[in-house]
Parts: structure tokens; C-alpha cells; sequence
């Protein structure tokens, strides 16, 4: 997800950027030419024309998202280690305690950040070595999961094997 729009620099934080840009001039001789304009147009205040630097930066992820999603991907890591230790599985498809990913069309910072965290080295067993395009949204299906993973107490692993099918029936539509 691309930013919307420029942050407001303080002239403190455009004599940075200017002095870096310079810096990448001299380092980058492909790029000296655009990163010289750029660090003109930083130092002459044009955030119309130094915007475009930001157009490739990211929004910064809100806690919230955060939270989401070290919930769900916490909820599937002790599915997955339950179901495993399980002696009867009957009823619970292994496929089902395995995660799915977020959506690449519709749920991309959820997919980046999950890539983020398998660059980190979290959640490396549940997440494999790269993040899962799901291909259909998922996030709602993860509120519905966390929702009924917070009904249940926010169980702790071992989760039981109803507690497993408990939460793996919230997957659907109610």
C-alpha cells in the first residue's frame, strides 16, 4: 500500500533528507541527476515536486493490525502443536489447522506484515518460509476465529480437541 499523501517535514527534517539525497548523488551515478533535483527541491521547500519520493513508502502499521494479527497467527501456531499432540483427531482435518494467508488483492498490508514477520523469524512455524496468498479474504474469518478463541477464555496451549473444533467452527458464517 502506497502513502496517500506527503508528510509535513519540519525544515530540520528536509536539511536531512536534502543532505542524504546529496550524499546518494555522489554515491549513485545512474541516479545523480534525480537525487541532486531532489535535494534541490528539499531545500527550496517544493513538496510538490519532492512528493513523489514518498509514493513508494508505506504507511506506518497501527497497533491494531499488529495485534490482529500476532493474535491469529498465535491462535493458529497452538492449533496446529494442539492438533499434533492430539491422540484422537477424528473429526478435525489436518489441513484445517494449517494457515491459509491473507488475501493479495484485498489484504495486502496483512500479507506484507506476515512477510515481515518470516524475515523477522516469527511465527516461522506457522507461517512457513513465505508469506501464503489465501486468494479470499480472510481477515473476517480471523475476527470470527479470535472472537470465539476469547469466548472460550483465550485458551492457552494445549487447546483440547474441542476447543480446537470450536474455534476452527467459527470459520464459518454464522
Amino acid at each position: 500500500m502506497t502513502h496517500m499523501h506527503t508528510p509535513d517535514l519540519t525544515d530540520t527534517e528536509r536539511l536531512i533528507l536534502a543532505n542524504q539525497y546529496e550524499i546518494l548523488a555522489k554515491l549513485d551515478a545512474d541516479e545523480e541527476a534525480h537525487y541532486t533535483q531532489l535535494a534541490k527541491n528539499l531545500r527550496a521547500g517544493h513538496k510538490w515536486l519532492y512528493s513523489k519520493a514518498f509514493e513508494s513508502v508505506s504507511r506506518v502499521v497501527d497497533d491494531d493490525t499488529h495485534d490482529f494479527v500476532y493474535t491469529i497467527l498465535r491462535i493458529y501456531d497452538e492449533l496446529k502443536s494442539s492438533f499434533e499432540e492430539l491422540d484422537d483427531k477424528t473429526g478435525i482435518d489436518a489441513g484445517s489447522v494449517s494457515w491459509p494467508g491473507f488475501d493479495g488483492n484485498n489484504e495486502v498490508e496483512l500479507l506484507s506484515l506476515t512477510g515481515a514477520l518470516i524475515e523477522a523469524g516469527q511465527f516461522t512455524s506457522v507461517l512457513g518460509k513465505s508469506a501464503i496468498n489465501s486468494h479470499i479474504p480472510t481477515a473476517d474469518v480471523y475476527r470470527r476465529m479470535i472472537a470465539r478463541w476469547k469466548a472460550l477464555g483465550s485458551p492457552h496451549y494445549p487447546y483440547s480437541k474441542e476447543q480446537i473444533q470450536d474455534i476452527l467452527a467459527a470459520r464459518r458464517r454464522s
